[in-house]
């Protein structure tokens, strides 16, 4: 996918522009990363992470959630982009598997299964679904509102539904809508035999200008094989510098165009909720958890007992 028109009947009706506050186009560009996980191409995920993080720009990330481990680098790292306001964390599936091949229950029970992880390591669950291969059905769709999932990310060739238009008009919609932000060009193009074509950086800008005008914004598609080296035909985890180079220049030229760099949330002005869970580190887990708990409270009398105490003294 080097470039995709939008062939489907475009939706007219926004919600609240978040960088503007006037009427006018977003003038927004996401950059979505696919296949995030702990086990794949780890120092490439990271590079392109600590690329985001020393821009000071935003990124959305498509967590593949059954290979992410809580312990891992990959989750330092998310963690660090998300307390800096810049990372938006999205389900790219519980595993990495054609959704539209599982059957309804199997699609319900692992995106609640995926979100609810989310919610365990991360302190919030997601409002973004990105379909792994892009491929989806109807099923997906119902069970996507059900589960409180707000904007979906596909790309132009799959979903032909209206898309989002952020043209800065508040158009008050239902929390039952959801919002469809297709992956609209790629950084670099799938040839599906493990293969992938560079598109050239002027080229990407041109169609993030053309998208701007169309929608009021643009998405674009990274996965992390764009920035790894080869080697006997098979990507290793070695960044490619030159690739992470053509990236940063991608983001300087969008900078430079006044055109705005953030998540899907903002694009269409959702609040993403967080969750008062907060995870236990392991060895806070079990046995020593009822043992840390009991000691609280035991700390608890003692003190109130102890100032009891020294009020009756004093009186």
């Amino acid at each position: 996918m080097v470039s995709i028109s939008a062939n489907a009947q475009v939706e007219n009706t926004v919600g609240s522009s978040t960088y503007l506050g006037t009427q006018g186009p977003c003038k927004c560009v996401v950059f979505r990363l696919d296949d995030v996980n702990s086990e794949y191409l780890t120092k490439v995920q990271l590079s392109i992470m600590d690329q985001f993080i020393l821009k000071n720009q935003s990124i959305s990330l498509g967590l593949i959630m059954h290979r992410i481990d809580p312990t891992s680098t990959i989750v330092e790292k998310i963690k660090e982009g998300k307390q800096k306001g810049l990372f938006e964390l999205d389900l790219h599936g519980w595993d990495h598997v054609d959704y539209a091949q599982l059957s309804q229950e199997e699609q319900f029970g692992t995106l609640q299964q995926a979100n609810d992880k989310m919610n365990t390591i991360f302190g919030q669950h997601s409002q973004v679904f990105i379909p792994p291969y892009n491929k989806f059905n109807g099923d997906t769709i119902g069970i996507l509102k059900s589960i409180g999932v707000r904007i979906f990310s596909a790309d132009t060739s799959t979903d032909k539904a209206p898309y989002f238009v952020a043209n800065g008009m508040d158009a008050g919609k239902s929390d039952l809508v959801l919002y469809h932000l297709p992956a609209m060009v790629s950084y670099k193009s799938d040839n599906g035999n493990g293969t992938w074509v560079k598109v050239p950086i002027k080229t990407i800008s041109s169609y993030v200008d053309s998208d701007i005008n169309k929608f009021g914004y643009a998405v674009i598609l990274l996965h992390p094989q764009n920035f790894a080296k080869m080697e006997n035909n098979a990507f290793v985890d070695t960044v490619d510098e030159n690739e992470i180079n053509d990236l940063s220049s991608l983001m300087d030229s969008i900078k430079s165009k006044n055109q705005h760099i953030t998540t899907f949330a903002n694009v269409v002005g959702l609040q993403i909720p967080t969750s008062s869970h907060v995870q236990l580190a392991p060895e806070f887990s079990g046995v020593v958890t009822i043992v840390l708990l009991v000691s609280i409270l035991l700390m608890i009398v003692f003190t109130t007992v102890k100032r009891n105490t020294l009020v009756k003294h004093r009186l």
